[in-house]
């Protein structure tokens, strides 16, 4: 891209009264992860189904994530994702994420119409269910890194991300309150397991501190109630 967006580009609407103003923001920046991975997934090979029925399970939501981007647009979630993916910028956004989001192996550095052609190739019959739990754990992976990541650099409070992640994402549970679900030590498993995928593909996932000191402790989050 020749221009780059404003700094306040977003996909959805931000909760008010955020911390800090960053590069992505922070429900922007938590959506813009899971969709990439959505990407990688298609790249992959998984099909339209697999993707759109692991991103339910994952978060609860009656709606997909890839019918999610046909609604918002594929023009708008490419260039939200190139606006992400910009090395350019010399920023925090960078600094912490390093190349976590590049679109290196991923569906969305294609031109539009190769996309829209990609999630149009429905498949039917019974999804594996192995298959199935992994996507599955590669979002909550995802999610749960970066809704961490947000908390710790003071960008938005705990209470406004799930508020948000339900009320504008779609999402049944918040992120914590997803993570408290499956528990602490299940959630580093899979943050870890996350964390070895990207290295494979040489891409950057940068694991919280503050994510890290909840699992040593072995607590759940203390989330408080708006």
């Amino acid at each position: 891209m020749d221009a780059k967006p404003k700094a306040n580009f977003n996909l959805v609407a931000e909760p008010t009264g955020l911390g800090k103003e960053r590069r992505g923001g922070a429900v922007n920046l938590l959506l813009g992860a899971i969709i990439l991975e959505a990407g990688r997934m298609l790249k992959e090979g998984r099909s339209f189904n697999e993707v759109e029925l692991a991103s339910q399970k994952a978060f609860g939501q009656p709606q997909g994530l890839l019918s999610f981007c046909q609604q918002l647009g594929f023009p708008k979630i490419m260039e939200f994702l190139n606006y992400l993916a910009q090395d350019d910028f010399d920023d925090e956004l960078l600094k912490v994420y390093d190349n976590f989001f590049s679109l290196k192996e991923n569906v969305f550095s294609l031109p539009g119409e190769n996309i829209a052609s990609l999630v149009e190739k429905k498949i039917t019959g019974d999804l594996d269910e192995k298959t199935m739990n992994l996507l599955v754990r590669r979002f909550l992976a995802v999610a749960f890194m970066v809704a961490a990541e947000v908390l710790g650099a003071g960008l938005v409070e705990m209470s406004k991300l799930e508020e948000a992640c339900q009320q504008t994402l779609g999402w049944k549970k918040g992120p914590f309150s997803l993570m408290n679900q499956v528990g602490i030590q299940e959630t580093m498993r899979m943050v870890i397991e996350q964390l070895e995928i990207c290295h494979r593909k040489e891409i950057n996932f940068p694991v919280p501190d503050i994510l890290i000191n909840q699992a040593q402790a072995n607590a759940p989050w203390v989330i408080k109630v708006m």
